[in-house]
């Protein structure tokens, strides 16, 4: 929040005297206040708690102890540890074969095991949880409104029914195996497939399934569109309006040229420019010939500058429709793990995510909506009180409409995560009724 705070500030300081209309474009970007969730989910920066690497090398060897890597890896390990022998070891011990001997359905035995196993390790993690919870509610340093309150308990849900799913696989496996150690093993495999390998993959397959341009390539492309064509263009533009006063005004326009520039096209020095300006304000003819051809060199311009624009947008409309392909189906692809889906809840959940992105990019064109044609406005105001105004000149936009971050509302994020979270606990129903039915027929001698 400092920096976030001492960006803000310096962006205002910064404004308040280097305000020039061709450096608007730089100047005005909007800053994104830190995250209220990123601590939590993302962790905290390296840089941030790094200090030197001689003193402690453990955090660029490991990755920080955050809440998605807690859940996604030690509680899903954890979870199929727990369940991988819950049947196969019950066999081997004999003890399997005792309790179904009673008058006990194997129904309730299986739906006992997953109850007490999941609630071993779901207890622990959300005492935890509901310890940092009331941390966090008493730290005068930390205001978190209902909004984010219904957020973190979303959080725990999802991450409930992502840890029972892996013992649910685990317990599906143990149904399936003669042997504990056949039954780890597959776990394992398992694990590793789901966590590591499928995630991770996916953006490679999909790389190959749909390719698009380097973004290298497409930028040097975009570079060469919008300014070495379009100072071709309006070159060319601006020698057709040359030749057209040329001819139409003859000796008045060589005599402005001579002023202008001193004979030669080119770069005009602030002398020349008050010369052109003392020669109009003694001819009324001039001074018509002179605002006539201004106009139409800016309109020569202004044309290049559309024209190119329109290439160069049509490119990036291009670049992002493809972007946005290739990145859906690496998403899809994702999906088959369920580590993906819980990243995805988690992240978009909290504001952390790629939706969060797109999300800001929102807010920033709406900002840009009212910012521009204020822009816009305070040029023209300022061209009308002095007709020296140029570029470079100082523009005041103290009383600029502010950039103002709100976060996406909750229901919007709840619409956007419910297709992933219902991916979670299909595969819970999925795992529970092959274990229901690998029980079922479950040999027990």
């Amino acid at each position: 929040m400092a920096d976030y705070n001492l960006r803000v500030n310096l962006q205002d300081e910064f404004l308040s005297k280097y305000a020039h209309r061709n450096r608007m474009g730089g100047m005005i970007t909007s800053q994104k206040p830190p995250e209220r969730f990123r601590p939590l989910i993302i962790g905290i920066p390296r840089e941030a708690n790094l200090g030197s690497f001689d003193d402690n090398p453990l955090p660029v060897l490991f990755p920080p102890l955050d809440f998605l890597f807690i859940v996604t890896i030690i509680m899903s390990l954890l979870a199929m540890l727990f369940s991988y022998d819950a049947i196969t070891g019950e066999r081997q011990r004999g003890t399997l074969r005792l309790v179904i001997s009673n008058s006990i359905p194997r129904a309730k035995i299986l739906l006992a095991k997953f109850i007490g196993g999941t609630a071993s390790l779901l207890i622990p993690f959300i005492l935890s949880l509901l310890a940092g919870a009331l941390y966090i509610s008493i730290n005068p340093a930390i205001q978190w409104d209902g909004s984010t309150w219904a957020e973190f308990s979303l959080l725990i849900a999802a991450s409930v029914t992502f840890i029972s799913l892996f013992y649910l696989l685990g317990l599906m496996v143990s149904t399936f195996s003669r042997y504990s150690s056949t039954s780890i093993l597959t776990c394992l495999f398992l694990w590793v497939l789901l966590i590591l390998v499928i995630p991770n993959m996916c953006p490679f397959i999909s790389a190959q399934l749909y390719r698009i341009p380097s973004i290298n390539k497409i930028e040097r492309q975009l570079y060469y569109i919008r300014q070495v064509e379009r100072d071709e263009l309006g070159r060319e533009f601006s020698r057709e309006v040359l030749k057209k006063f040329s001819t139409q005004y003859g000796v008045i326009y060589s005599e402005f040229e001579s002023l202008e520039f001193g004979g030669l096209w080119g770069e005009c020095s602030p002398a020349n420019r008050k010369a052109t300006q003392q020669r109009a304000a003694a001819d009324p003819q001039f001074k018509a010939m002179v605002d006539a051809f201004r106009e139409q060199i800016n309109q020569a311009w202004t044309k290049a500058n559309r024209i190119q624009g329109e290439k160069a947008e049509k490119i990036r409309r291009d670049r992002d429709t493809k972007v946005a392909a290739q990145n859906k189906i690496a998403k899809n692809l994702a999906c088959i793990s369920p580590c993906a889906n819980f990243i995805y809840v988690a992240t978009d959940l909290t504001g952390t995510g790629l939706r969060s992105f797109d999300y800001f990019d929102w807010l920033d064109g709406e900002y840009g909506k009212m910012f521009w044609p204020y822009l816009q406005r305070k040029v023209q105001d300022a061209m009308k009180k002095d007709p020296t105004f140029e570029t470079n000149s100082f523009l005041d936009i103290s009383d600029r409409p502010r950039f103002v971050f709100k976060e996406e509302p909750l229901r919007d994020k709840f619409d956007a995560v419910l297709p992933y979270w219902g991916i979670l606990v299909l595969f819970n129903v999925v795992f529970f009724v092959a274990a229901f039915a690998g029980f079922m027929r479950y040999d027990v001698r």
